[in-house]
């Protein structure tokens, strides 16, 4: 009884906050879940379930006249705890050591210069930098960002400074807040650093009066967005979000990430975590290499509105969210001539070139229109199930899409595109047990497929199971090294293969 009212539980926690809940955490799920029934006083999961529907809808006017998304009160208390029992809350000081190098030797110090000379000549008499912690946690981050710029002689008495970081538990807003921290939080931390920043007190460290003055802590919910212009969240010269995206769904991530292109400056840097946003569409940022961390930047000039269309005269591989080098070579095991022949058909050929153009213009609802009405007049049409199943997934539509897969497949069972799209749909599903099982599958038929072993490295460094992962990513590194070197491995993507190369080289 309670097994469908837990999966409707899981929908609306996904719904609301992108947080993705794989299967096998269902059980610690389902006893948390309990704990707050109890607490108050509720008889069963659907009543909770209610409650939690009541929570949002009792707040619904409430929201239309909030000023700012980062009201703390626009999150109703019970998801402020369901959400604090749900996310890892575990930072520390300088975490990522590469990172913070980069910030501290180059990045940090460009922001600064190029923001003073913006200010020269302007009749505000202070210049102006705003830096987001997305995803703040305990506060760790942001404390350590207020640290870098004071090391770097931040004069902060003669800057419009604003740093904020944003969380969507309550408790670790309150925990950042008060800026109190145990042992553990430092092992990262030169001990002098330590020494100058933080007193110690009977509970821990406190982070000096000084400095925890020039930070802000608010509780926003990643998917809620910006509110105006007008947010605190605008023209912003550095967000990090750093070790956030792990934990949410595809879809999610890619509104957030629509969030942050809008909330940076002209010139704004972006900071993920490694490869947090491998298969995300980030082709409207432009994406430099470090050699410490991939460095996403707002583009300068208008913004492209369409990813880079694949080859003509090759297909595109249907990916929900990232194409397979498709555009760099054709799968081994079947082509697009023989699996689609009634490639004579001047009309079909029309209708076909029409659905590819919606789906690389992201115009889903029409391109499955579209197919639709192929496939019903011309039901063994691969070219069109393979539109039609990548629209489908990209929609979140994921049965549909595998059902369309499972049709491809089973006439021509070594299709690897649509075998690897089902294996990314089970990825954004988090049945990461299904997704490596149709990757190694790619890999026995085409043991040259670099994305195969791209993705399983993902999945094991999710899993924590870094001996794989970096197996994983030392096989793509030698499929790499065979292939142009500025080439691009993903059409969503301006990374080229010798800048692939740098980044895995450096796990």
């Amino acid at each position: 009884m309670e097994d469908p009212v837990l999966k409707r539980i899981v929908r609306l926690i996904s719904h609301q906050s992108g947080i993705s809940i794989r299967e096998q955490d269902y059980a610690s799920l389902l006893e948390k879940l309990w704990q707050r029934a109890n607490h108050l006083g509720l008889k069963s999961l659907v009543a909770y379930h209610n409650y939690l529907l009541q929570e949002l809808a009792r707040i619904d006017n409430r929201l239309a006249q909030v000023a700012c998304v980062l009201d703390q009160h626009t999150s109703p208390s019970e998801w402020q705890t369901l959400y604090s029992l749900l996310t890892i809350n575990e930072s520390y000081f300088f975490r990522d050591s590469n990172q913070f190098r980069l910030l501290t030797e180059h990045l940090l110090p460009e922001i600064i210069s190029c923001k003073l000379d913006q200010a020269k000549g302007k009749l505000t008499p202070k210049p102006r930098l705003r830096i987001w912690s997305a995803g703040c946690s305990t506060g760790e981050e942001l404390y350590s960002l207020a640290i870098a710029l004071d090391e770097l002689h931040f004069d902060w008495d003669q800057w419009d400074a604003l740093l904020i970081g944003t969380d969507i538990s309550q408790i670790a807003v309150n925990s950042a807040r008060q800026g109190l921290y145990g042992a553990w939080s430092f092992r990262q931390t030169p001990t002098p650093i330590q020494q100058q920043y933080f007193q110690v007190q009977p509970q821990g460290y406190q982070i000096c009066d000084r400095l925890r003055q020039r930070v802000v802590f608010q509780w926003g919910n990643l998917l809620d967005g910006l509110c105006s212009p007008l947010s605190p969240l605008a023209d912003l010269d550095l967000i990090l979000c750093r070790n956030v995206f792990i934990y949410l769904d595809s879809t999610a991530i890619g509104q957030i990430l629509q969030t942050f292109y809008g909330a940076l400056g002209s010139q704004g840097y972006l900071i993920t975590g490694h490869n947090e946003l491998y298969r995300q569409d980030t082709s409207h940022f432009q994406v430099t290499i470090f050699p410490e961390s991939l460095v996403y930047k707002k583009q300068i000039g208008p913004r492209p509105s369409l990813p880079k269309p694949a080859p003509a005269d090759l297909p595109q591989c249907a990916s929900p969210h990232r194409p397979s080098p498709a555009s760099l070579r054709q799968p081994t095991t079947v082509s697009e001539q023989v699996v689609s022949p009634l490639s004579g058909d001047n009309t079909l050929q029309q209708a076909l070139q029409e659905a590819k153009t919606s789906l690389r213009q992201k115009s889903y609802a029409r391109a499955i229109q579209q197919t639709e009405e192929l496939l019903s007049q011309y039901p063994q049409c691969d070219v069109a199930g393979k539109i039609a199943a990548q629209a489908y997934a990209n929609t979140g539509r994921y049965d549909q899409a595998q059902r369309v897969c499972h049709q491809v497949l089973s006439r021509h069972p070594l299709r690897i595109d649509m075998i690897y799209l089902l294996a990314q749909i089970a990825e954004d599903q988090n049945d990461l047990a299904t997704a490596k099982k149709h990757l190694q599958k790619i890999i026995y038929l085409d043991s040259s497929f670099v994305n195969a072993y791209l993705g399983l490295a993902s999945i094991y460094e999710r899993e924590n199971q870094i001996d794989k992962a970096q197996k994983m990513r030392n096989q793509g590194l030698t499929l790499l090294a065979k292939l142009p070197p500025d080439a691009v491995l993903d059409d969503h993507s301006p990374i080229t293969i010798s800048q692939w190369q740098e980044h895995l080289g450096r796990k």
